[in-house]
């Protein structure tokens, strides 16, 4: 008799606590999610699933407006939209030149799912652009600058010389006047030489501090 009794009270208790999770289950629910699952539902055309959703005093409704729609027109998926703002950086790996480009991606909502409406979307520009070209075309001129250095202070030297023998010829004068801004052009210049024949040789200088594999230096 007591052993009856035990079981009942243990189904009881069993059935009690299986409600009472699932009350719990029912209330941790995120509207918001129940929300969008019902409009995702109805843009599919899965009307059955999203009658699961509704409340129970709305179920006429729900089959009022059903029919409602059926007699004037499909949902169109396209309707749903979103637009999405993109950014691509693209990066040389030989000049390391980056070009950032940034423009709207649209998105359609189809059976419930995100896709991308590529007739509507922005399509990027090319990788190669101008500001690439523009960069490359400034550092073959300053290579090129580079190696011929020696050869451009050897031209203004003679020019110079040239332009010394002819103002003596001249009016003396004008040739001073010439002669002292000429002089003064010919320092500017030579002032950028030196610092490019400098930064140069920074450049093509091996590092004094790095220690010498042979001797075992800077090894702990």
């Amino acid at each position: 008799m007591h052993t009856y009794k035990y079981t009942i009270l243990k189904s009881s208790f069993i059935i009690m606590l299986g409600l009472f999770l699932y009350a719990c289950k029912q209330s941790t629910e995120d509207p918001k999610l129940i929300a969008d699952k019902y409009w995702q539902h109805l843009q599919s055309g899965n009307t059955s699933e999203a009658e699961k959703l509704i409340s129970t005093n709305s179920k006429r409704a729900f089959a009022n407006h059903n029919n409602r729609i059926a007699s004037i027109a499909q949902l169109n998926n396209s309707d749903a939209k979103t637009i999405v703002s993109t950014t691509i950086t693209t990066i040389n790996p030989k000049t390391q030149f980056s070009y950032t480009e940034t423009f709207n991606t649209i998105l359609v909502l189809q059976q419930g799912k995100w896709r991308v409406d590529v007739n509507e979307s922005q399509i990027p520009p090319a990788l190669s652009a101008p500001e690439e070209e523009l960069q490359q075309l400034a550092e073959e001129l300053s290579e090129s600058m580079q190696d011929n250095i020696e050869s451009i202070d050897e031209a203004m030297n003679e020019g110079m010389q040239l332009l010394n023998e002819a103002l003596r010829d001249g009016s003396k004068e004008m040739g001073d006047s010439l002669l002292h801004m000429m002089n003064e052009l010919n320092s500017k210049m030579h002032e950028s030489i030196d610092m490019m024949k400098e930064r140069r040789q920074r450049q093509t200088q091996p590092s004094q501090n790095q220690p010498d594999p042979k001797q075992g230096e800077g090894i702990i």
